[in-house]
């Protein structure tokens, strides 16, 4: 009852109040045929240039990239009214996102469930697209130009997460810790998780550090002398953390005492795939990985074969994460039999 899909085409799920991709979640479990957006909400007149200050806002406003092939009026509508956008957490990259069918679907703008609307034959869909696909699977092709370089690519089924790609091979990890700490503690304006925290690098020396996603003026990461760092922060469903390079890639033990999480992982234990220590509430975890020391790669190209589930809609679309700290979310392109 709350939801009109005649009118409202998307749902946004980054602000400066943070990000909360568990409304889409949402969505999907509804039903829902609905785009993603991001914006500001900042109520200072600056449309993507909303920074936080020294306040309970954890994030950056959001921006949304509309796919169109002009700038007017009836353009963006039609944009809007179609999906055929992605929204971003501030960040300026290009992404495009399209699906190839081997056997002829029906295309669809206006979503047929709600609706009488005529579709059009097609083998090709892009993102915000409605498709019935009677037979067959699809190709899903993805371009990324990335305003900082690439930390790894999430593609999802709706709720299901199919898989993880990192543009760089394991053989370029080096001696740069990452930990990331994100959630929310539940849906609500007061949503805020503390993180304030301590590092400690026993056995080994920092060589450097540097903050991901520290907004707020007053949030800071601190060096305390060779072997550790202090912070304080928060996450308003977004993430943030930290890289630190040591001068041993694998000796000695990281300790992590936060609020939320305190754990103690081997150096040497920390590779390609990430550790992630769960703290309840809304998607709040730690998260530890191992990076290339520089990470070149800003523009990546794949493609991937996805299976069609007959018994329900499959709302493909991916996450892209940069290693500045910011998401790009493609609308889905929803598919059904």
């Amino acid at each position: 009852l709350a939801h009109d899909g005649s009118v409202e085409k998307s749902v946004e799920i980054h602000s400066s109040w943070g990000s909360f991709e568990c409304i889409l979640h949402d969505a999907i479990e509804m039903g829902y045929r609905v785009g993603i957006v991001s914006n500001s909400d900042g109520h200072k007149g600056r449309p993507g240039a909303s920074y936080p200050g020294a306040s309970l806002f954890g994030a950056v406003g959001g921006l949304t990239c509309l796919m169109t092939n002009e700038l007017s009026r009836a353009a963006v509508f039609d944009c809007l009214r179609k999906r055929h956008h992605y929204g971003t957490t501030g960040a300026r990259m290009y992404l495009d996102v399209v699906a190839e069918f081997d056997n002829a679907g029906t295309l669809f703008h206006d979503d047929p469930k709600l609706t009488p609307s005529e579709g059009t034959p097609a083998t090709r869909a892009v993102m915000g697209d409605i498709v019935n696909l009677p037979t067959g699977d699809v190709t899903l092709k993805l371009d990324v130009s990335a305003s900082s370089p690439i930390e790894r690519i999430d593609i999802f089924n709706g709720l299901d997460h199919l898989e993880t790609i990192r543009p760089y091979a394991k053989d370029e990890l080096g001696k740069r810790i990452r930990v990331i700490w994100e959630g929310a503690e539940y849906r609500g304006r007061f949503r805020q998780v503390i993180w304030d925290g301590s590092a400690t690098f026993s056995g080994n020396r920092i060589v450097d550090a540097a903050p991901i996603n520290f907004f707020n003026r007053d949030k800071t990461l601190n060096r305390v002398g060779d072997h550790g760092l202090s912070w304080r922060a928060l996450t308003t469903g977004n993430l943030g953390g930290f890289d630190a390079w040591l001068e041993d890639g694998h000796a000695g033990t990281l300790t992590l005492e936060t609020p939320a999480v305190k754990c103690s992982v081997p150096l040497e234990d920390i590779g390609f795939e990430e550790q992630t220590f769960e703290a309840g509430a809304l998607g709040r975890q730690l998260r530890i990985f191992r990076l290339p020391e520089t990470n070149q790669h800003l523009d990546f190209r794949l493609e991937r074969r996805i299976g069609i589930a007959a018994s329900r809609d499959n709302p493909i679309y991916v996450r892209v994460t940069q290693e500045d700290g910011n998401l790009i979310w493609s609308s889905p392109i929803y598919f059904f039999r």
